[in-house]
C-alpha cells in the first residue's frame, strides 16, 4: 500500500551494523523481510503512521531484516488489551486518552499488523501464523523505561474477522470492541470516506456486486461485515458503545487493568476528550446530525447493531 511504502523510506542502516533492536519498530513487510524504523520518542499521535510522518526527514532511519531477527527483541510488554472497532466510533479518542498516561504504550493501527494479516491470508504456513504475529506485536510493545507497565494496541476496523489469530497469539489479553449507531458511522464516512469504505482499497471487504457509484451501499455492506464479525466472536469481546465514552475508560476499563488514575491524570484525559480525536487542536463541539441512511443499512446493519446492544445489555445486567 502507498502509505506503507512512504513510511519505509529513510536512510538505510545495514542490519549487521545493529547491536540492538531498541527503539527500532516494525513498519511493514516486503516479501519475507521486515522493514524497521528508528523511533526514539513515544507514539502519541492519533495514528502510528502520524508519529512516523512527524519525524524530521533527516532522522528517518530504516533497516531490513528477516523474520529471525524477532528473536533478538529487547524486553517487551504483552498487550494489556486489543482494541477492535467499526471505525468512526471513538476508538481513536480512546487511544488518545490512553496516550496521556506515561505508563501506557499505545499503538494505533500500526501498518505492520495489516501487512502481516495480508501475508497470513495468502500464505498461512509461510507466515508463521500466530507465533509470528505474537513476535511482531511484542516488537511494538518494547519497554523502554520502567515506568511503562501497560501496552494497548488498536487494530484496523477490518481486523475483527481475524480475532481468532490474535487470541491464539495472546489468549489472556482482553479484547475490546467499540461501535456505534450505523447511521452515525455512515454519516461520518459520507463527510470523509475512510479507505475501507472505498471499493478496491481493502481487497478483502464487500466483494458483493454493487451498482456503480453506490458508495453508501458499499459502506453499509462493509459495516455489516464488521458487525457480523463482532457477533461471531462476541463471547471474547467486551462491547463498548460510543455513548459510554469517555467515562467508561476511567470508571471501568482502567480499573480492570489495575490502573488507578490520579486526579491530575484524570484531568488530562478529560481535557483531551474535549478536542477532536484526529485533530488535536480542534475543540469538539458534538457530532453533526446523521445524513441520509441507506436501505442496506436499515435491512442488514440495524438488526446486527440491535443484537450487539442486546449482548452488551446482558453483560451490564
Amino acid at each position: 500500500m502507498l502509505n506503507e511504502r512512504q513510511l519505509s523510506r529513510g536512510q538505510p542502516v545495514a542490519s549487521d551494523a545493529l547491536t540492538s533492536l531498541r527503539n527500532w519498530f516494525p513498519v511493514t513487510l516486503q516479501g519475507r523481510e521486515i522493514i524497521w524504523r528508528h523511533v526514539p520518542g513515544r507514539f502519541t499521535a492519533s495514528f502510528f503512521a502520524d508519529t512516523l510522518q512527524q519525524q524530521d526527514p533527516a532522522q528517518r532511519y530504516i533497516c531490513r531484516t528477516d523474520f529471525n531477527w524477532l528473536t533478538r527483541l529487547e524486553p517487551a510488554l504483552t498487550p494489556s488489551a486489543f482494541i477492535f472497532h467499526t471505525s468512526r466510533c471513538g476508538s481513536t479518542l480512546l487511544t488518545q486518552l490512553l496516550s496521556t498516561l506515561s505508563c501506557c504504550i499505545v499503538m494505533s493501527e500500526p501498518p505492520v499488523i495489516d501487512a502481516f494479516l495480508r501475508f497470513y491470508q495468502t500464505e498461512p504456513e509461510s507466515s508463521g501464523g500466530s507465533a509470528s504475529l505474537r513476535q511482531l506485536i511484542l516488537a511494538l510493545g518494547q519497554q523502554r523505561n520502567p515506568e511503562e507497565t501497560h501496552f494497548f494496541i488498536k487494530l484496523d476496523s477490518w481486523h475483527t474477522q481475524f480475532l481468532p489469530i490474535f487470541r491464539a497469539a495472546f489468549p489472556d489479553t482482553p479484547c475490546w470492541f467499540l461501535y456505534r449507531e450505523p447511521e452515525a458511522i455512515l454519516a461520518s464516512h459520507q463527510r470523509q470516506r475512510g479507505p475501507q469504505m472505498v471499493p478496491g482499497m481493502i481487497a478483502t471487504l464487500a466483494a458483493e456486486v454493487l451498482e456503480a457509484e453506490d458508495l453508501d451501499g458499499y459502506c453499509a455492506k462493509v459495516l455489516a461485515g464488521f458487525f457480523e464479525a463482532a457477533l461471531a466472536n462476541v463471547a471474547h469481546l467486551q462491547l463498548i458503545n460510543y455513548q459510554q465514552l469517555p467515562d467508561i475508560l476511567w470508571q471501568d476499563l482502567l480499573p480492570r487493568q489495575g490502573l488507578d488514575c490520579t486526579s491530575e491524570q484524570l484531568e488530562r484525559m478529560r481535557q483531551r476528550a474535549g478536542f477532536h480525536a484526529k485533530s488535536q487542536g480542534l475543540r469538539f463541539s458534538g457530532d453533526e446530525s446523521p445524513a441520509s441512511s441507506h436501505p442496506i443499512l436499515q435491512q442488514r446493519v440495524a438488526p446486527l447493531y440491535a443484537e450487539l446492544e442486546q449482548c452488551r445489555s446482558r453483560t451490564l445486567a
